[in-house]
C-alpha cells in the first residue's frame, strides 16, 4: 500500500485549535484482500495530536462530510483502526462484474 497526504484547505475546520489534520489517501490493496474485487483509493482523514480520524471512503465528499458533521461523530475512529476499517470498507464493496 501507498499513502499520500496534504494539508486540509481552510474551509475544513480544525478538530481543536493548533492542530493540523491531514487528508490522507492510501493506494493498494491491504493485506489479505480477496483477488478480483474492488480496490480504489480510499481517503480519510486524520489528525495525529487528538489521536482520531474518518472511517476511509472513496469519496473526498463524505470524508469531508464525516469530518466537519458533529451528527457524523460514530465514524470518528482512533488512528489505530485505520487498516481494519480500510478492509471493511473494501470487503463491503460489490465485486466488480466480469
Amino acid at each position: 500500500m501507498q499513502q499520500s497526504s496534504r494539508p486540509c484547505p481552510a474551509d475544513i475546520p480544525l478538530c481543536c485549535y493548533g492542530n493540523r489534520p491531514q487528508i490522507v489517501t492510501t493506494m493498494g490493496a491491504p493485506t489479505g484482500h480477496r483477488l478480483g474485487h474492488p480496490c480504489p483509493a480510499l481517503i480519510h482523514i486524520e489528525c495525529h495530536m487528538c489521536q482520531k480520524a474518518t472511517v476511509p471512503s472513496p469519496s473526498l465528499a463524505i470524508t469531508e462530510l464525516r469530518w466537519t458533521d458533529p451528527t457524523l461523530d460514530q465514524l470518528l475512529i482512533p488512528i489505530s483502526h485505520l487498516t481494519r476499517a480500510r478492509a471493511e470498507v473494501l470487503a463491503g464493496l460489490p465485486k466488480q462484474a466480469a
